[in-house]
């Protein structure tokens, strides 16, 4: 299975392999369709008492802008994504990079109770 490597050229997000490069869009786009530079994961109760886990409030930040950008990604995500051309929706944001947000916030929601 191919790992896409997440490359940033003048701004602009493209996961990558040794033989294929897909443009996801800017990433002040990713940071815009995730709704800010941080994104918080919400651990419940149970999830608190795992010792790994430190946290008074039972969430932790993460940093969208620099998580985008160190994120591998499989080759069923990327096909995925590949279906979804860059043409600018309501927002003027490209589908590509929304639907790749979105992505990106299931995959965070998926570590915590979000």
């Amino acid at each position: 299975m191919k790992r896409y490597v997440p490359e940033c050229e003048d701004g602009t997000l493209f996961l990558v392999t040794d033989d294929d490069r897909v443009k996801i869009g800017t990433v002040d786009d990713i940071v815009a369709a995730v709704s800010g530079e941080t994104y918080a994961i919400t651990y419940d109760q149970k999830q608190r008492t795992q010792p790994w886990l430190d946290t008074n409030d039972g969430k932790v930040g993460i940093d969208v802008r620099e998580t985008v950008t160190t994120m591998y990604h499989t080759e069923s995500t990327v096909s995925k994504l590949r279906e979804y051309d860059m043409g600018t929706e309501r927002y003027g944001i490209p589908t590509r990079t929304v639907k790749f947000a979105d992505e990106f916030v299931d995959i965070l929601e998926q570590q915590g109770s979000t």
